[in-house]
């Protein structure tokens, strides 16, 4: 077992090494790929931010360094516009529904936004309110609705209603990273690695094999780099 965690650590390690430098070396190369740069990536946690970098692209969403709860995530896309252009107020961890889950993991002094009223965003990656604000509301006025990329991961509390709601949103553009294959969810891919049963522990650290993400982003719709 610890020598399991150990490699996981090097490993992932190399991999985040790799990924910050070959983000500087090769990603003028990666974005002249492209057909097109201005997309908005709506995840359900850090993914988008990752693929931005890997493009070097500036971040055309509000979605970077913060992660959803699966409830929260589908309610905030069954009305994206109007979740998005909501007020965004913040809330103390003991008032969060998640507030076990948070103090659990460590995370009960981390910024935790609401929308609409309802919806809780999880601000992992920012140290202040204030912070998580003003970094929301300037990306939000990036967005491109006409463009968008929409991607769903099987964790944090996800169930099989979620995966299927997620399926029937109406995305032009959408892709779900499952534990586990699964023929009848249209959009969705299983990952190699990092899962534990039914959930994907992990999706951002190999961010990139998981999908043909040039050929995604393209338009070329979903499919797997498994």
């Amino acid at each position: 077992m610890q020598k399991t965690m150990i490699r996981r650590f090097t490993s992932d390690k190399i991999a985040w090494i790799y990924e910050c430098s070959s983000n500087k070396l090769l990603a003028n190369y990666r974005r002249g790929k492209l057909n097109n740069t201005d997309f908005s990536i709506i995840s359900n946690n850090c993914w988008g931010g990752h693929v931005y970098r890997h493009f070097g692209l500036s971040y055309t969403s509000p979605t970077v360094g913060l992660y959803f709860y699966a409830d929260e995530y589908i309610k905030f896309l069954s009305e994206l516009e109007h979740n998005l252009n909501s007020q965004l107020q913040f809330i103390d961890c003991s008032e969060s529904k998640y507030a076990d889950d948070l103090k659990r993991k460590g995370q009960e002094n981390i910024p935790i936004g609401l929308l609409n009223g309802s919806i809780e965003v999880m601000f992992l990656h920012y140290a202040t309110k204030e912070e998580a604000y003003e970094k929301w509301m300037r990306r939000l006025e990036r967005i491109n609705y006409d463009n968008l990329i929409v991607k769903f991961s099987e964790m944090n509390r996800c169930s099989r209603e979620h995966l299927e709601a997620f399926d029937n949103l109406p995305f032009k553009k959408k892709v779900v990273f499952l534990a586990n294959p699964d023929k009848d969810i249209k959009c969705g891919i299983p990952i190699k690695r990092y899962t534990n049963g039914n959930e994907v522990t992990d999706d951002t650290t190999y961010f990139d094999k998981n999908l043909e993400l040039l050929e995604f982003i393209n338009g070329g719709g979903v499919t797997s780099h498994c």
